[in-house]
């Protein structure tokens, strides 16, 4: 059975009601059924500084690597440099070797108070890193931003945070990225 490593933020943890949940993990589990054991070491929080900490946490047998940083890093009130973010990301992909790169979540943009520290043009800057990042160790991208930004009635993807995905979102999230670990495990 392959072995299928969550490693990012809260995106990934199912952040819900103040606590980390097994949403995000199950629903690739179930979609992975028995071809696959999927385990998160997702940590809600934290930007690539810690993810640099997190490394030892990945187990040295599995098969793949889906890394899912970037919003907290892109937070203008708490996040990091652009050059911080490339300088890091690259080094967690230099460490993990095969791996995804799942770019930014767009947080609702009808949340006003979420948004006063994001911007598109920070969002798109951020993932454009990402994905130029992921290019350079040769491992695929999953570029979500847009299609998040394609949805119709958007608030119903997210909690009232408005950076955190209800179940609706985090099935949309889920399905964006298995066609990429599908074509990375065949």
């Amino acid at each position: 059975m392959k072995k299928i490593i969550l490693f990012g933020d809260s995106i990934f943890n199912g952040f819900r009601d103040g606590q980390d949940t097994d949403l995000v993990t199950n629903l690739f589990q179930k979609e992975l059924k028995d071809y696959a054991q999927v385990e998160n070491i997702s940590k809600s929080g934290a930007t690539t500084v810690e993810a640099l900490d997190y490394l030892h946490l990945i187990p040295q047998k599995r098969d793949l690597v889906v890394v899912e940083y970037g919003n907290n890093d892109a937070a203008t009130g708490w996040g990091i440099r652009p050059e911080s973010y490339e300088r890091n990301l690259n080094e967690v992909l230099t460490q993990v070797g095969k791996a995804i790169v799942v770019g930014l979540c767009y947080p609702d943009p009808t949340n006003s108070e979420i948004n006063q520290f994001y911007g598109d043009e920070r969002l798109d800057l951020f993932n454009g890193i990402a994905k130029k990042v992921a290019e350079k160790h040769s491992v695929q991208f999953v570029d979500i931003l847009p299609a998040f930004r394609k949805l119709k009635a958007i608030s119903t993807y997210y909690q009232k945070d408005g950076q955190h995905l209800t179940d609706k979102g985090n099935e949309f999230l889920v399905n964006q990225i298995m066609p990429a670990i599908k074509k990375e495990l065949d």
